[in-house]
């Protein structure tokens, strides 16, 4: 028996030092073909140092054997020596039957360094040599979908789909055109790719993804019987209590809205956005102490407190605790901001305060411009101060947003 099987016996009982043994022999006695497969089975072991030995061992037998540059390459990818995986793949000449394998592993190394142009080249100038290889086109899909090229990504898919219907891709193409189409908004598409997808498989991933697709085209039905299953597929895929608590929401289902947001901060307490929406159904189910209560906890978690505050502050003027609401905003990390300066308004006009209600809405101004509700309060709040020529000014703003407001509409004609 050679001392590379040896080897590979010692390994598989978990005898390190007796392998060890075995390696040095190996090494220096057995057969180059006897190396070659030692150093394959050790580098999908990932035993890399001992692989990389045997493969510059051979190498140095045979220097013009290009395969072994190629696999030390993709032996220093992985340990991220980038620098030397390059001085392996450029010694591969343009007349070796390997370039082309030279290429895209070059390719992933310029993707790797974030160059994704210089990839796109190198995968290109491997399909001008093999251009009936699909695997260099599902390279540039992939490549495209990494950087966000998703017409791109679409158009390579599908010419492998097309060209090559019998092809076993290590991927869904349907599962990466149908997110490709969604991430261009292209909705309706992609759910028929996504459901194609699903039909081979049910994954988690496969049916949020299709889930947020019917979400999109106001399916919410769907929607929320693919966010069920996924958080019963998985309870621990955090990223689905969100858009099924707002779904939930949305429809009306206030009390399941709050169980689901509920178990989401249960899996992931880090989560700003869901403790936001259980504040809000809490608050429409008529738990306003607990409205309150799930906004003070997330803003003693200091996870983007600023937003939470002034998720707080709103919820106090409905309640028209307006001392609170001051005090509130107030602390605020970055004071200069609308919304801020609206809320201390709307505090300080239920105060009576009004000097200081103007100032502040007249701070909000500069930021809210184009906000419908902000451009009404403030108008009608310049009518109650008597200023009539700036309310009509700022109301007849409100009415280019939202011309079908009669009581404003009536009031201008006044």
């Amino acid at each position: 028996m050679s001392y590379s099987k040896q080897m590979l016996e010692a390994l598989s009982s978990g005898d390190l030092a007796q392998a060890t043994v075995y390696f040095n022999e190996a090494l220096s006695h057995d057969l180059p073909e006897e190396k070659l497969q030692l150093a394959d089975n050790l580098y999908q072991l990932g035993f890399l140092e001992e692989a990389t030995a045997l493969f510059k061992d051979l190498l140095t037998l045979y220097p013009d054997e290009d395969s072994l540059k190629i696999s030390l390459g993709e032996i220093a990818i992985e340990e991220d020596k980038l620098e030397e995986a390059f001085e392996w793949l450029e010694q591969i000449k343009p007349s070796s039957d390997l370039y082309a394998q030279s290429l895209l592993t070059l390719a992933d190394i310029y993707q790797m360094m974030e160059i994704p142009e210089v990839s796109e080249q190198k995968l290109k100038e491997a399909k001008q040599i093999l251009p009936q290889e699909p695997l260099i086109d599902l390279a540039l899909g992939e490549l495209y979908f990494a950087t966000e090229s998703y017409t791109k990504a679409i158009a390579a898919y599908e010419e492998i789909k097309t060209t090559y219907p019998t092809f076993e891709s290590p991927i869904d193409l349907d599962e990466r055109i149908g997110v490709s189409l969604s991430r261009i908004g292209e909705y309706e598409q992609a759910v028929e790719f996504l459901e194609s997808a699903i039909k081979q498989e049910e994954t988690v991933e496969r049916l949020f993804q299709l889930a947020l697709c019917y979400y999109q085209i106001r399916e919410n039905e769907r929607s929320i019987e693919l966010l069920t299953k996924v958080s019963e597929m998985n309870p621990e895929f955090n990223q689905v209590y969100y858009p099924l608590s707002q779904i939930l929401f949305d429809e009306g289902r206030y009390d399941e809205a709050l169980e689901v947001a509920e178990k989401g901060i249960h899996v992931n307490p880090y989560d700003v956005s869901v403790y936001h929406l259980a504040s809000e159904a809490s608050y429409q189910l008529n738990q306003k102490d607990q409205a309150k209560m799930y906004l003070e906890e997330v803003i003693s978690l200091e996870l983007d407190s600023d937003i939470s505050k002034l998720k707080l502050a709103e919820l106090l003027l409905k309640e028209e605790e307006f001392e609170e609401t001051i005090h509130l905003v107030s602390s605020l990390d970055i004071l200069d901001q609308g919304e801020a300066y609206w809320y201390l308004a709307q505090a300080y006009n239920g105060l009576e305060e009004y000097a200081d209600a103007k100032k502040y809405y007249e701070l909000a101004s500069s930021y809210l411009d184009i906000d419908a509700d902000f451009l009404k309060d403030y108008g009608l709040f310049l009518r109650e101060e008597g200023q009539l020529d700036k309310s009509r000014e700022v109301l007849t703003s409100y009415l280019t947003m939202v011309p079908d407001d009669l009581m404003i509409v009536s009031m201008l004609e006044e």
